[in-house]
């Protein structure tokens, strides 16, 4: 039967330090991501990128930006009634300061 095929699962992720960090990145920006904590009802991805920068000041701008990313994505899929306010992970750029 052809649904009944399963395929070995490949791993996408290139970037195996920038994965086994996401755990404790998310934990970080969590509060920033939540609809509760905003500024002027603005989400405060800003901050969170702000404080990955100063959490992991080894990391490239744009794999801070990817850390981001994909907080934002994880937390769209575990608050799914509650992630409305954030923007989509293809719209995050990166702050002014650091382009």
């Amino acid at each position: 039967m052809a649904g009944n095929t399963h395929f070995p699962r490949i791993e996408r992720r290139q970037n195996i330090q920038l994965r086994n960090l996401f755990e404790e990145a998310y934990a970080r920006v969590e509060p920033c991501l939540d609809p509760r904590q905003t500024w002027g009802r603005v989400p405060l991805e800003h901050l969170a990128f702000r404080m990955l920068r100063e959490a992991y000041p080894d990391l490239p701008p744009q794999e801070v930006r990817l850390l981001i990313c994909a907080s934002v994505r994880v937390y769209r899929q575990r608050m799914r009634d509650g992630a409305d306010h954030l923007p989509r992970p293809e719209d995050i750029t990166l702050p002014q300061a650091v382009v």
